[in-house]
């Protein structure tokens, strides 16, 4: 661990993937999706300020890759992944380790300076939404207790990413918020949860030496069955949502993203292969792809058609 923090400190590691793999876009459906459909039920209750969604989809994109960024760069000064990382600068595509951090940082500064102008077009209580989600998202990896290391890491991406990030697309186009932008936020939580639990189940055995995640708290099978419940209550909500008429029945075009939830939880199924069970993550990112698109199109067509 010595050696490892006196390297850093002259900046010989090198990120052995691409600037691309370190910003993970996989991921980034957290963000874009919820974003679109808080602005899809704006726009269904009048005019919306293109404006004001572009930025504010920008600087949330910026806020979450950063936080990734801050995840690789704190894991390896922790002693974890350290395979990802080289001596060697012609065995790596990406950047210097310390480089890592003066990123996440440029994009969190850029991501605070549209976030005021947001605030001065829209409502000021997005200054505190938005300091709120960068000192979480810092705060998510970095730090002596890191919140991902005490089984929090769930429970961030949950309130982050699912309530906050929906109902800010939604009220920054000048509306006040009620329970059904709640309710519609809530299929958004439970995916990027499930995610985020995918991927500390598929690590339980290398994130032992450092981290408490929620499977090493619970064990491998209640993680399971947690996350076999969030996938079942974002499709549940849905349901209900169009049963109630709070959004259009074109909605349910998420189902079509059904059999890749079944597949992420084969993935993680008793005895799965090791090969298998790393695959999981995969499917867990391409299961939040296909339901975030789907349900955001189900939004805006059922927007424009009704």
């Amino acid at each position: 661990m010595t050696q490892i923090t006196m390297d850093l400190r002259s900046d010989k590691y090198y990120y052995r993937s691409s600037w691309l793999q370190l910003i993970r876009p996989m991921t980034l459906t957290g963000t874009l999706t919820p974003v679109l459909v808080g602005t899809g039920i704006a726009t269904s209750k009048g005019p919306i300020q293109l404006d004001v969604f572009i930025a504010l989809l920008f600087a949330a994109l910026l806020i979450q890759a950063a936080t990734n960024l801050f995840n690789d760069y704190y894991d390896f000064r922790n002693g974890q992944d350290k395979e990802k990382w080289t001596l060697n600068p012609s065995d790596a595509h990406g950047p210097p380790h310390a480089v890592v951090a003066y990123a996440a940082g440029s994009m969190l500064g850029i991501s605070i300076i549209i976030g005021a102008w947001i605030a001065l077009t829209s409502s000021l209580w997005v200054i505190l939404a938005g300091i709120l989600g960068i000192a979480f998202g810092f705060f998510y990896s970095a730090g002596p207790r890191p919140l991902c290391s005490i089984g929090l890491g769930e429970t961030v991406a949950f309130i982050f990413l699912g309530p906050v990030i929906t109902i800010l697309g939604y009220s920054v186009q000048g509306h006040s918020i009620d329970i059904q932008i709640a309710a519609i936020s809530l299929p958004f939580a439970m995916l990027i949860a499930s995610m985020i639990l995918t991927n500390n189940i598929r690590d339980l055995e290398k994130d032992s030496t450092f981290r408490k995640t929620l499977p090493a708290i619970l064990g491998r099978a209640r993680a399971i069955n947690i996350l076999v419940a969030l996938l079942s209550i974002a499709y549940i909500t849905v349901l209900g949502l169009v049963l109630y008429s709070v959004i259009a029945w074109q909605s349910l075009a998420v189902l079509l993203a059904l059999p890749l939830a079944f597949r992420l939880r084969w993935a993680l199924r008793i005895n799965a292969k090791r090969s298998e069970e790393i695959k999981g993550m995969k499917w867990a990112a391409w299961h939040h792809w296909a339901f975030g698109l789907l349900f955001s199109c189900g939004v805006w067509i059922g927007f424009l058609i009704n």
